[in-house]
């Protein structure tokens, strides 16, 4: 599942690998369904404030993904602030979404 080789040739994968696997997939599914949303806000006459809601959330928790890893990694955050930011990030995506399903009166 590793986007790159193992630092040993035939090693074993590392959890820190296969953790950076999973938050790649997750802003890869994040970015298409943000894309896709603001597809159908372009198409759709109406109800377009839900769709850019949508969209805005599902682009937060892929950002909030990224950022948590740039935070630990580079910026010299310990994991718990790191991953405290990424949390709150990701509060915010999934309360967007939320408010895209209530205004959308489905």
């Amino acid at each position: 599942m590793a986007l790159v080789p193992p630092a040993r040739p035939g090693g074993v994968l590392t959890i820190h690998e296969a953790l950076v696997a999973v938050r790649l997939g997750i802003v890869v599914a994040g970015g298409l369904a943000g894309l896709w949303c603001l597809r159908l806000a372009l198409a759709s006459g109406r109800d377009r404030w839900s769709y850019l809601l949508l969209a805005a959330g599902f682009g937060l928790i892929a950002f909030g993904a990224v950022a948590e890893g740039v935070l630990y990694e580079f910026a010299g955050w310990d994991l718990f602030a790191a991953h405290t930011a990424e949390a709150l990030v990701s509060i915010a995506g999934f309360s967007s979404i939320l408010a895209s399903i209530v205004r959308s009166k489905v």
